[in-house]
């Protein structure tokens, strides 16, 4: 069986057969020469086929009659004069349906009169769709069956599915190749080019299923030649049609000249077998015209990876998050263009001038799904404004340049990868989208760029761009676009090659350690773009946002000029994987480019679910609508007199000395009089939140009380063994002091214990107090002497805005620390007269928990579960501290943090210490 023609074919085809038969009248006498050219548009021998004149019985009457063309289980055809009604024509035609064979059923029915074609889809369910013969090339890709194109319409799901079963595919073939020992380099470069052409096979690059052919017809079952014959074909492809060899199989000869490098290295292809074979067979029978390489790409870069094919699907990046990215940075201000625009030939050519000067680089491509799909769209764009210019000018036909006048090219797109697999990946990407971009092009203008021989490509550095001068790349200029979704490591998890790329990036910056490894992009972005109005936008971990590096990596971003001109605060970044891990992340669009008027801001109640946005007059380094203000690191509290929050002492002790049960600390007091001395209760985050009971051992040091207790000498001989055999010197030199805790930090007074982290479910930080007796584990914090006022600023709705806002985070759970958070706050001065209203107040909220001996913290402060009575003592306490700071009652989280912010500036403001806003603002340095 002849194998169909290219889509470029087919227009061709198609093109001629309208002009040809423009005008044509009698139908008895045409109209079969006309269903045998129209089939032999699409490489169709009519006789082989289908019938003219199929007999068949009228459902309707019981006569008998005839169909005009049947080609069983496919299509049937009638055909009438010019001027009648096809809607009857067609009518007729289903009449004779019930008469047929389930086999011989055809699934699509065509009317025409010659001067117009009526088809209806019996699977879809759709209404048919009719037009003049003039638009027969515009409309050609409705008959794509009869060439054997797929025309398939999915769903989300379906798309995704179709992925997912793709990368699969490749995945088990590429086990295959590993099991074989063909990995690395070439392995990469080998799939890269059977993708391309598994896709190409599909979607008209050439005639559909040729390569599938080759694999079948050219190459042995069992694999032996397949490895030579694909070699041959690599070849092949690289070389132009006139310098092939004349001899070469005619098969062959039927591929394009491929071209941009593709194809052009010469490869040390594997030896296949028979499994081999099977795997490449099987693929080439999938449909990878419906596959998208937004989505594809990542799954692609999983196949390497033993750990990530066992969970294809469930990490990549969606659309709906570079959505996310590539809208606010340019996408929705060239689409409210083309809406004011158009009504305007003018306007409309201007914008697509100015989209065709614009360039896109991703500093961190992977396998370039940011690239792809702001390509995608761009190309989108331009087809709706080349779409309105038609309809304003009645100009159907483009420029018959070879790329069709268009704006939006693939050398607009630049990437920088370290890996070459996923650089390779997005290469490959890139021109597939591009086909497919032309595909829509030739279905809307009935021609499309030929792209074969590749000759304008996407450019991917592969090199690592931390170590690469990106004006190498792509020079900067007004009309570059940074974007993309670089690495998310935390500043504790970076292998020594990426910290050795963060100091070089950071050099000088005593404070780098504290940055995650994603930063280092920034920074990289704030200095490319310097001094132009460049645009960048990335998607970052959250942690960017909170604790020690908003005031490092800002204070460094402001000094080259960059603003925040738009950003989406925390959302959930994860797939629907029962084990995908989940990542909270935020988006930050920044420029050096002054941006009048408001800042597109998104906000998320539910942070997997959608976001809601407003429009902020400025966006600060913690994604708020205030002033660009950040909170440097502290040694000590910013008001005068507050006491010091503390880290609770360190026992490095094996559990010798503070692990003792409440049953072991009963014996104890009751038989072991020398020990009992030194027993005390012990307290750490999890005791002060969720209750339990814990004692230790505290400053075991007469020496006739260890001598007279074996449980005394038992556990101090664990503690000087545990501590002789670390690697830590500090560690080793307290062995000589076995009965205390390594590092002491007990307070003498009453204290109020602070846990380090608390959940960011809860809506108030759980707080307690407890006398000097009680000894506070260093998995606690505690400020020694506090009063009621400080207890009931920390435990209400004021500190944890401040909290949530500047604090960093352990997962999605808030720290409270001591440099960041509470040296920072803008705390009430001692004579504050609303000081008493609160002291008041939180005496309240203690006395109301004090009803329910038997519950703990967390239970008390779990939203479905905190008492009625619990929950109004802390709202009359909110009322109580929102007045002490000038607040209204019901004012929101974020208008809090704002307010505090301001506060806290101007605390600084009247202390002179330096940094704290951006450089717009008067600085004033100490004294």
């Amino acid at each position: 069986m002849p194998k169909p023609p290219s889509w470029n074919e087919i227009r061709a085809g198609a093109a001629a057969f309208a002009a040809r038969w423009d005008g044509e009248t009698k139908e008895n006498a045409e109209a079969q020469t006309f269903w045998n050219e129209f089939l032999a548009i699409f490489g169709q021998d009519r006789r082989r086929v289908a019938t003219f004149e199929q007999r068949a019985q009228r459902h309707s009457t019981g006569g008998r009659g005839r169909i005009d063309l049947l080609w069983p289980g496919t299509l049937a055809a009638e055909h009438k004069s010019t001027g009648k009604s096809l809607a009857d024509a067609e009518a007729q035609a289903l009449d004779y349906l019930d008469s047929l064979d389930d086999e011989s059923l055809p699934n699509y029915v065509i009317a025409s009169d010659f001067a117009h074609f009526r088809l209806l889809d019996l699977s879809s369910g759709e209404s048919a769709v009719e037009f003049a013969l003039s638009d027969l090339v515009k409309e050609i890709d409705r008959f794509g069956f009869i060439a054997g194109y797929t025309q398939r319409k999915f769903s989300s799901q379906q798309e995704e599915q179709a992925n997912i079963e793709a990368a699969r595919l490749m995945a088990r073939l590429y086990e295959q190749l590993a099991a074989a020992g063909y990995e690395g380099h070439e392995a990469s470069v080998l799939l890269t080019r059977l993708l391309f052409l598994l896709f190409g096979d599909d979607t008209g690059m050439w005639q559909k299923g040729l390569f599938a052919e080759f694999l079948d017809t050219r190459t042995a079952p069992d694999g032996s030649d397949l490895g030579p014959q694909l070699a041959y074909l690599f070849q092949i492809l690289d070389k132009r049609e006139d310098r092939r060899p004349a001899n070469a199989d005619e098969l062959l000869r039927r591929f394009p000249h491929v071209n941009g490098g593709l194809f052009h290295d010469r490869l040390d292809i594997p030896s296949f077998d028979r499994d081999m074979r099977d795997e490449l067979v099987a693929a080439s029978n999938f449909d990878w015209g419906s596959i998208s390489p937004a989505i594809f790409g990542s799954l692609f870069q999983a196949v390497k990876s033993k750990e990530a094919r066992r969970e294809l699907g469930e990490h990549y990046t969606t659309e709906l998050n570079i959505l996310r990215v590539i809208e606010p940075l340019f996408l929705d201000g060239l689409r409210a263009e083309f809406k004011a625009a158009y009504d305007s030939e003018r306007k409309l050519k201007n914008l697509r001038e100015r989209m065709g000067r614009l360039r896109f680089i991703d500093p961190a491509c992977g396998c370039g799904n940011f690239l792809v799909v702001a390509y995608r769209e761009m190309r989108a764009l331009e087809l709706g404004i080349l779409k309105r210019l038609r309809d304003l000018t009645g100009e159907e036909q483009l420029s018959l340049d070879p790329t069709l006048g268009l704006k939006v090219s693939l050398d607009s797109f630049y990437g920088i990868e370290v890996e070459e697999w996923p650089a390779r990946i997005a290469e490959t990407a890139m021109f597939l989208v591009d086909h497919q971009a032309n595909l829509a092009l030739s279905h809307e203008f009935g021609q499309m760029p030929d792209r074969l021989p590749i000759e304008v490509a996407a450019t991917i550095a592969n090199v690592n761009a931390l170590r690469t001068d990106w004006s190498t790349v792509l020079p900067c200029s007004d009309n570059v676009l940074v974007l993309g979704n670089p690495p998310f490591v935390g500043s504790r998890m970076e292998t020594h090659d990426q910290r050795a790329d963060q100091d070089l990036v950071w050099a000088g910056n005593k404070r780098r350690g504290t940055l995650d490894f994603v930063t280092n992009w920034h920074k990289r972005a704030a200095e490319y773009m310097a001094g132009t109005q460049a645009r960048a936008a990335f998607v970052s971990t959250n942690s960017i946002t909170q604790g020690e590096q908003p005031a490092v990596l800002w204070k460094e971003l402001w000094a080259h000029g960059m603003r925040i001109d738009f950003a989406h605060r925390t959302f959930r970044w994860t797939s629907e994987a029962p084990s995908a891990a989940a990542v909270h992340v935020v988006i930050i669009g920044f420029t050096a480019a002054s941006k009048p008027g408001r800042r597109p801001l998104w906000f998320y109640p539910d942070i997997a679910g959608d976001g809601l946005v407003t429009q902020a007059s400025s966006i600060n380094p913690y994604l708020l609508d205030g002033e660009d203000i950040v909170v440097a690191s502290r040694q000590e509290p910013l008001v005068a007199g507050v006491p010091p929050l503390i880290f609770g002492s360190m026992p490095r002790d094996g559990g010798h000395l503070s692990k003792i049960t409440p049953e072991e600390a009963a014996d104890i007091q009751a038989n072991d009089l020398p020990a009992s001395k030194y027993l005390h209760r012990l307290i750490g985050a999890e005791e002060l939140i969720s209750g339990g009971e814990r004692w230790c051992l505290w400053d075991v040091d007469d020496p006739n009380d260890i001598a007279s207790s074996s449980f005394l000498t038992q556990r101090l001989a664990g503690v000087r063994e545990m501590r002789r055999a670390s690697k830590a010197d500090s560690t080793r030199a307290a062995a000589a002091t076995p009965g205390r805790f390594v590092q002491r930090a007990q307070p003498s007074v009453p204290y109020l214990a602070v846990p380090g982290v608390s959940s960011e479910s809860r809506e108030y930080l759980p707080t307690a107090f407890f006398g000097p007796e009680v000894i506070a584990s260093n998995a606690l914090l505690f400020v020694p002497g506090a009063d009621l006022t400080l207890f009931g600023i920390m435990s209400s709705r004021v500190f944890t805005a401040w909290n949530r806002t500047v604090s960093g985070r352990l997962k999605s759970d808030c720290r409270i620390s001591q440099e960041i958070t509470y040296n920072n706050f803008p705390w009430l001065t001692g004579n504050d007269p609303k000081s008493a209203a609160i002291a008041a107040a939180g005496e309240a909220v203690l006395d109301c928990r004090a009803q329910f001996p038997n519950s703990t913290l967390a239970v008390l402060y779990k939203a479905l579960s905190m008492p009625p009575a619990l929950s109004a003592a802390h709202a009359a306490l909110d009322k109580a501290v929102l007045a002490a700071y000038g607040l209204p009652g019901n004012a929101t989280e974020a208008a809090i943090a704002v307010a505090l912010l301001k506060k806290y500036k101007a605390l600084c403001d009247a202390n002179t210490l330096p940094g704290v806003d951006g450089p717009k603002a008067k600085r004033t340095r100490r004294a």
